[in-house]
């Protein structure tokens, strides 16, 4: 076989490939999400704490009896607005769920409100941003996607030829 026959030949991808692309996405854009949910997550915990708000969110997250407070529904909307974008400009998914629970996390971090052990508050955090993380991050992911291959980032691009 010849050097120009072998480099013209496709590239097979394994299932490997696929997986990764999808899991981590585009690596700049994947840095760029990961740094952006340390500072959401900073500086959730920074405001919790200084406005002693904790309790207050605490209270409205859905409880047993199906109540909801607005404050999470408004949170939970712009976290699902937040992955989806991450999505859309090519962040995967592991990349998403990190964005939308960084907040969670933040907020997390200042569970002091009773006597709790060592060993709860420093799983309790990483619970929570699993949780609403990983369930609001799969969403926005879905969606972002979607609108991707509806609408395609290029099709936005002012330095069309």
């Amino acid at each position: 076989m010849k050097i120009a026959e072998h480099r013209a030949r496709p590239r097979v991808r394994t299932v490997a490939d696929a997986v990764a692309g999808r899991l981590v996405g585009r690596p700049a854009s994947a840095v760029a999400v990961i740094a952006l949910a340390v500072v959401a997550a900073v500086v959730t915990a920074r405001r919790v704490a200084a406005t002693d708000t904790y309790l207050q969110i605490q209270y409205a997250l859905p409880t047993y009896d199906g109540s909801i407070g607005p404050i999470a529904v408004t949170a939970g909307a712009v976290l699902v607005g937040l992955a989806a974008l991450s999505a859309y400009v090519g962040a995967g998914l592991a990349p998403t769920a990190f964005l939308a629970g960084g907040p969670v996390f933040g907020w997390a971090v200042n569970h002091f409100s009773s006597s709790i052990t060592p060993q709860y508050a420093a799983t309790f955090p990483l619970e929570m941003a699993v949780l609403y993380g990983g369930c609001i991050g799969l969403v926005g992911y879905l969606l972002g996607r979607g609108v991707r291959t509806l609408v395609p980032p290029s099709a936005l691009s002012p330095l069309k030829s």
